[in-house]
């Protein structure tokens, strides 16, 4: 009897062996980053690249591999579905950004820790600096932080550059009447160009206008695409030559003009 028994339980357990596989549920698919996660993302990735452009991997590149591994980090916990931990990673990430902000504000008063960039590298920073994004809360005029400092940087290039010329064009989302909003895009872009003129940028190297809303993606739901809406976008120029001011040339097309005699 007690053979009998081992028997069936061994022969069970095989069975149990054999089918284990079979029987193990499958693993459910990981729930795709929402838009929020996405935007989170994408502004700290805005915040990485001002810093790269102001030459934190030359000046400081320990603290920048430190600050470019937090951030891919929260992006794979994101992936993995850990969004805590990744929330969790990011305020790290804010804490070293803010730390190494400092450390090149200090750096840039007190050494000569610069690159020597091209017009067309100078270019691609200018661009930059103007797209940040979290540029205006909702239905305001006044620039948010991160805006006035990117904003500062671009001050100081177009200061070396008087033949280069900006127009800055405001921008809102659908929200409210459209003549309202016509005039928020334009107050907006005004107080643009009054911060770049406060920080050394000749007035006659920034216009201004206004599209309201007409150009607003319409998603009022999303406020990612809320906030893309309530922006001041530069369209950057350059002379071609010093002696003619008002010809101008867009800064794509500055390579070519180099060579113009």
């Amino acid at each position: 009897m007690t053979s009998a028994i081992m028997k069936t339980l061994f022969t069970t357990a095989w069975c149990c062996a054999l089918t284990a596989c079979t029987l193990w549920p499958e693993p459910k698919p990981l729930p795709p980053i929402t838009k929020e996660q996405q935007h989170q993302l994408e502004h700290y990735s805005w915040e990485l690249k001002l810093l790269e452009a102001r030459g934190v991997k030359l000046c400081l590149p320990a603290q920048y591999q430190k600050l470019d591994w937090l951030y891919q980090q929260a992006y794979q916990e994101f992936v993995a579905g850990f969004p805590h931990d990744a929330e969790l990673t990011l305020q790290k990430y804010q804490f070293t950004a803010d730390m190494i902000d400092r450390q090149m504000d200090w750096l840039e008063f007190h050494t000569h820790c610069f690159n020597h960039y091209s017009e067309v590298e100078l270019r691609e920073q200018l661009e930059l600096y103007f797209a940040v994004d979290n540029q205006f809360a909702l239905n305001r005029s006044e620039l948010l932080p991160a805006y006035q400092q990117a904003l500062t940087q671009a001050a100081a290039i177009l200061k070396r550059h008087r033949h280069w010329h900006v127009k800055l064009v405001g921008h809102t989302d659908t929200q409210g009447q459209k003549h309202d909003n016509y005039h928020l895009g334009l107050t907006r872009a005004n107080n643009v160009k009054r911060f770049l003129l406060e920080h050394g940028v000749n007035g006659h190297q920034v216009s201004v206008l206004s599209t309201g809303e007409s150009q607003a993606i319409p998603d009022t739901h999303s406020r990612t695409m809320q906030l893309a809406n309530r922006q001041v976008v530069a369209e950057i120029l350059v002379s071609a030559h010093d002696k003619s001011p008002h010809r101008h040339f867009s800064l794509k097309d500055w390579p070519a003009m180099r060579t113009t005699p």
